[in-house]
């Protein structure tokens, strides 16, 4: 009966692991060796909340252990990174140019700054040792992230990971084996992005926030004074980072008053614009009035806000960003001409199609894609 018992444990372990199961002999189930990683160190970080989206170009990392086939491993291993980070939504614009050589911070700067981009992500490997399917693999990552408007560090953050070569769990009626990746580094790169993305998340703009439409002076009021629907995704954010993150970098972080937990007051609007430009149509004037109205209320007067513009998704990305730039540009223009908002108040950005409210299978889904959206800056 045990041993009925013991092989119907096994087989439903199947779910997770291969097994190779045998009445006669001792059953083998195979598990793929883990990731192993260290705690994450966040060295330098800013101070306050991101409130408005930032583009970034990503360089091809710098391999410092000297190997033959560096600019290969520097594309690969940057690629893999991106690509993590590209699924994390974390920028609207994440530029990742292949082939290119690190001929010093300056000179990266300054490609970034001729793509536009607002953050340079510049990635360091100070180590890293290859042993594919027959012997360890291990890799360190520094993360450097700086502002090309001043070439200022902004972020810096490491991590070391590895999956070893285990030796099998031996029981009397199974034993474990455990296989060695046949594409390690993958493995091992995309769960360290996975990691550095969660102080990010914390720190920029939640593509997931799902502010309230409003069409008249006393909604667009209440949800810029009172709460909005963020808090509770925002509160299970934090949770999750102070969990990932080491104890005394979250500590540093609520010392520093940059704790997470900060919550944003935001409205949408559903202004329209003339065809593929940003002309504002006659008919949301009335909502831009009821926006002005709001914004010289004595709750909301002389308060900072953000405009940030969103399209539908169709165009490129970089033609979508600056399209809804400009449309949050124009609306900006609205506010300070007929209802005398101080311009230095005011924030115009654009995030292009990177944050959808829903698929935009309709034409009225797509509408409220192309929203405006009003932040709080606090």
């Amino acid at each position: 009966m045990k041993k009925v018992f013991i092989f119907s444990l096994l087989f439903a372990l199947t779910a997770c692991a291969y097994v190779d199961p045998s009445i006669t002999d001792q059953t083998t189930i195979y598990y793929d060796s883990p990731v192993r990683r260290s705690t994450l160190q966040v060295s330098v970080h800013p101070k306050g909340k991101q409130y408005r989206p930032l583009t970034a170009y990503f360089h091809p990392f710098v391999i410092q252990q000297h190997n033959s086939d560096s600019e290969y491993l520097s594309d690969s291993f940057a690629a893999i990174f991106h690509g993590a980070w590209t699924e994390e939504r974390l920028f609207p614009i994440l530029e990742f140019k292949p082939g290119t050589r690190y001929l010093g911070l300056n000179s990266a700067l300054d490609r970034a700054r001729r793509r536009g981009a607002d953050l340079l992500i510049l990635g360091v490997v100070p180590y890293f040792y290859a042993g594919h399917t027959v012997d360890d693999t291990a890799i360190t990552i520094q993360i450097n992230i700086y502002s090309t408007g001043n070439g200022n560090l902004l972020w810096t953050m490491m991590q070391s990971g590895r999956i070893e070569d285990k030796l099998p769990d031996d029981y009397i009626y199974f034993r474990n084996e455990y296989r060695l990746s046949e594409g390690p580094f993958n493995k091992i790169i995309r769960s360290m992005a996975k990691d550095m993305a969660l102080p990010l998340k914390a720190w920029l703009p939640d593509p997931d926030t799902d502010f309230q439409f409003a069409n008249n002076t006393r909604d667009v009021q209440a949800n810029l004074v009172g709460t909005t629907q963020a808090p509770t995704a925002m509160a299970n954010e934090d949770k999750t980072m102070e969990q990932e993150l080491p104890a005394e970098t979250v500590n540093k972080q609520k010392i520093d008053g940059n704790s997470t937990s900060s919550e944003v007051k935001g409205v949408n609007l559903d202004i329209q614009f003339a065809f593929d430009k940003a002309t504002i149509n006659q008919k949301s004037y009335h909502l831009l009035d009821a926006l002005g109205e709001a914004l010289n209320s004595s709750d909301l007067k002389g308060k900072n806000i953000i405009i940030g513009g969103h399209t539908d998704a169709k165009g490129d990305n970089a033609y979508n960003l600056a399209l809804s730039k400009k449309r949050a540009e124009a609306v900006k223009v609205y506010l300070v001409n007929k209802w005398g908002i101080a311009p230095d108040l005011i924030e115009a950005v654009g995030y292009g199609k990177s944050r959808p409210l829903n698929e935009g299978k309709t034409p009225e889904d797509q509408q409220k894609n192309r929203r405006v959206e009003i932040r709080l800056v606090d």
